[in-house]
């Protein structure tokens, strides 16, 4: 379970960067050889947890090796570049803003809600 709590505060922190990296695209939109960035995360998640193992160390136990790969900036490769060298996409980047605000408040939900039932059973 604190393995849960984790992944989302991970994902929490990474929708935040991304959400940095976005806004600092749309402030760049009409910068001169601005190169649009983006934050890779999902396909790291991806590749990580599908080369999990799980190792059995006790007749009553399972434990697992777990990959903390992190996000990381890059320079997106999507998008045509502008005369002036700017490869910002508005257009994508206000979609991308809108779809990375659905995913932080889906997040903020699960943590709630697991927060929400674990007050309950301490409390009743």
């Amino acid at each position: 379970m604190v393995d849960t709590y984790n992944l989302i505060n991970q994902a929490l922190s990474v929708s935040s960067e991304r959400a940095s990296v976005i806004s600092s695209n749309i402030a760049n939109v009409n910068t001169a050889n601005y190169k649009a960035k983006k934050v890779v995360f999902e396909s790291e998640l991806s590749d990580a947890t599908s080369n999990l193992t799980l190792e059995k160390t006790h007749k009553n136990h399972l434990s697992g090796s777990s990959s903390e790969d992190g996000a990381y900036v890059t320079t997106s490769d999507t998008g045509s570049v502008k005369e002036n060298g700017n490869s910002v996409d508005l257009e994508s980047e206000m979609v991308n803003q809108s779809t990375n605000t659905l995913y932080y408040e889906a997040l903020e939900k699960q943590i709630s809600g697991r927060l929400s039932m674990r007050n309950y059973v301490l409390n009743n």
